[in-house]
């Protein structure tokens, strides 16, 4: 897997081009009131049904919300990664989560660079369940769980941002009849946010998407990461060797 990033221009442009569409529809004028409409329809559709079908829906997302359950999408990547066959044959495995690692920190710079916009912009808001004072809250209903489900700065959706990244990743070398199942993983990892009230549906759908649309254009449409990749993959290995 030596240099397999190279600079596309086409795949590089469009995707930077619907990060930016997408950031600047959510951010000015008239276009904006179509997100805050979208954010409330979302809310208003969802957040009751915490409430009316109080029992194993509610507890299903409640126990998705609790902060050690974030591990469990890391643990399904860590699988997709290394099953043989799924995304990587078994000599590339190591190599190819390298490259996602290191695409991690890609991911990372183009959030706080985001974040950056944002509050220059003042365009700052806190969830739903802050704003919303009818809001059903689960960490109400489950006070022992220790949830999260609200935030006084919900965007962009850090877990969108990894997950959406992870699925541009896994299509970038494998569209099979895997595929599916990781877009499931990614959707049912996206939910809990959202269903527990702590995200808007734009934070994921504009914050979350946007910052992997822009992340997947520099790390995999160029050839920033081949050097990196390269040099980790050598130091691993050698001390693995050892």
């Amino acid at each position: 897997m030596n240099n397999i990033f190279s600079f596309r221009f086409n795949a590089f442009v469009t995707l930077n081009i619907v990060s930016l569409l997408l950031i600047s529809s959510w951010s000015y004028g008239a276009t904006r009131e179509y997100w805050d409409l979208l954010d409330q329809w979302v809310f208003d559709a969802t957040n009751p049904l915490l409430n009316e079908l109080r029992g194993a829906w509610s507890w299903f997302w409640a126990v998705l919300s609790i902060r050690i359950a974030d591990l469990i999408p890391f643990f399904f990547i860590l699988w997709f990664f290394y099953a043989k066959g799924v995304i990587f044959e078994s000599k590339d495995r190591f190599s190819g989560f390298i490259g996602f690692a290191l695409l991690g920190v890609v991911t990372l710079f183009v959030r706080e660079l985001l974040d950056f916009y944002v509050e220059c912009n003042n365009l700052n808001r806190a969830s739903p369940t802050v704003l919303i004072g009818d809001a059903v809250r689960l960490s109400l209903m489950y006070p022992d769980f220790g949830l999260k489900d609200f935030s006084g700065d919900s965007f962009p959706g850090d877990h969108a941002a990894v997950l959406f990244t992870w699925l541009g990743y896994c299509l970038f070398f494998a569209r099979n009849k895997w595929t599916p199942w990781i877009l499931f993983v990614v959707i049912l990892f996206i939910m809990p946010r959202l269903m527990a009230g702590a995200h808007w549906m734009s934070d994921i759908m504009v914050g979350g998407l946007g910052t992997a649309l822009t992340t997947l254009a520099f790390g995999l449409y160029t050839p920033l990461l081949n050097t990196p990749q390269k040099i980790l993959n050598k130091i691993i290995n050698r001390i693995l060797r050892k």
